[in-house]
């Protein structure tokens, strides 16, 4: 459960950290489809093999300015949908 708890831990912040880099608004994410497309975006974060990758682009986009979602991300198309949205 351990194991679990820190994956989560450590997903959530990069989904988190994802969305400011984006310019994504996690409220408005989290009210479409009373809460569907956040879930689906945490699953599919939590289900992502790609943590490195992750680690990397968030560590070289640290200015904050908005950005594309990266292509390896599983929620890239949901994040550029939110963009457009917003």
């Amino acid at each position: 459960m351990t194991k679990f708890l820190s994956r989560l831990d450590e997903h959530s912040k990069f989904m988190g950290q994802m969305m400011e880099r984006c310019g994504v608004d996690p409220v408005h994410l989290a009210q479409d489809r009373c809460g569907v497309t956040m879930m689906q975006a945490v699953r599919a974060c939590m289900a992502c093999g790609r943590t490195e990758s992750c680690r990397t682009w968030l560590h070289a986009t640290e200015d904050g300015v908005a950005q594309e979602p990266p292509s390896f991300c599983p929620n890239a198309r949901r994040f550029r949908q939110a963009q457009q949205a917003g």
